[in-house]
């Protein structure tokens, strides 16, 4: 389904026809912006015809998923954005594409989906003001740019939250469901950070690259954009530095806990041991042993036995070894 906007610095017309488009957009301050959602090879074929768009991003819309990647025109550009949302369930991330066609006078955004927050956002922002299509084009990508990296701050700062709270739960209990959420959670941070790290790079050729549109403003504005792209990296680093801790943390407490068994079984083994060493010397086949005859014999080797084991005891603990 394709709507079509045209903004000019007094109003915001909606379904405007793409026949003509070009005689809509002379003047200084028109734009026309082209919204498909649910894409089709259809709605490609009319959009290209339209406004020339070229067969190597068209090809790329068709595809069904593509690392995000930037291809510049002679009379446009195209980029390919990744939108990331929660899953269904919630343990995950959903990606989908977003296809931008940029123009001196146009825009075009195409979604497979029917929903975008992203455009969504901006074209409100464009409806509310359309005095800002003075600005270009190239605003628009901007402000659709800024809107998708505003979605991703909630996600970072959920699984920052996740570690922190895992962190201090490893502190406190560091047991096998600990280390399933510890794996679930780095999986979910290397899946964010796998779908960032191209726009990260595409935020950073939009300010460095030269675009016949493009004034200096909007450079100024694509490197707030990247600003915030760096941020966000940096708090999937010291989320992957948080988690990194907390299986140190797990590892330390597992072994302390294999030290502790070791330990109690060591002692009890050298307790066993000593009460066999004393009970094997009255199983052998000698006639002079102490207490060997004696009606009290077996009420005294016990209180022997008992003795010496509780002198072991208190020399285990002298030695806090116990």
């Amino acid at each position: 389904m394709i709507k079509t906007y045209l903004f000019t610095e007094k109003e915001a017309k909606k379904d405007v026809p793409l026949d003509n488009w070009r005689e809509l957009v002379e003047g200084d301050c028109n734009l026309l912006w082209v919204d498909a959602r649910s894409l089709t090879p259809e709605d490609l074929d009319i959009l290209a015809d339209k406004f020339g768009l070229h067969a190597v991003a068209l090809h790329s819309c068709l595809d069904p998923f593509r690392r995000p990647h930037l291809y510049e025109f002679h009379d446009h550009f195209y980029i390919n954005l990744t939108v990331v949302g929660k899953s269904s369930n919630n343990h995950g991330f959903k990606a989908t594409e977003l296809h931008l066609f940029a123009g001196e006078k146009f825009i075009i955004t195409a979604t497979k989906d029917k929903k975008n927050e992203v455009v969504d956002e901006a074209l409100q922002n464009y409806i509310e003001s359309p005095w800002t299509c003075s600005r270009g084009s190239i605003y628009a990508v901007y402000l659709l740019a800024e809107d998708l990296v505003e979605i991703y701050f909630p996600l970072v700062e959920k699984l920052d939250d996740e570690a922190d709270h895992l962190e201090d739960l490893m502190l406190e209990k560091a047991d096998k469901e600990s280390l399933k959420r510890l794996t679930t959670l780095k999986r979910r941070t290397f899946e964010l950070r796998k779908y960032l790290g191209p726009q990260r790079d595409i935020f950073s050729e939009l300010s460095r690259r030269d675009f016949p549109f493009m004034t200096g403003e909007n450079y100024v504005y694509f490197q707030d954009v990247y600003n915030r792209m760096i941020r966000i990296f940096d708090m999937i680093d010291t989320i992957r530095e948080i988690l990194s801790g907390s299986l140190d943390i797990y590892l330390s407490s597992v072994s302390n806990r294999l030290n502790e068994v070791v330990k109690v079984l060591t002692i009890a083994s050298i307790v066993l041991m000593t009460m066999a060493l004393i009970t094997g010397f009255y199983g052998m086949n000698f006639v002079h042993l102490p207490w060997l005859r004696s009606p009290n014999a077996f009420r005294n080797v016990l209180i022997f036995m008992g003795t010496v084991t509780l002198a072991m005891f208190l020399w285990f603990k002298r030695k806090d070894w116990i």
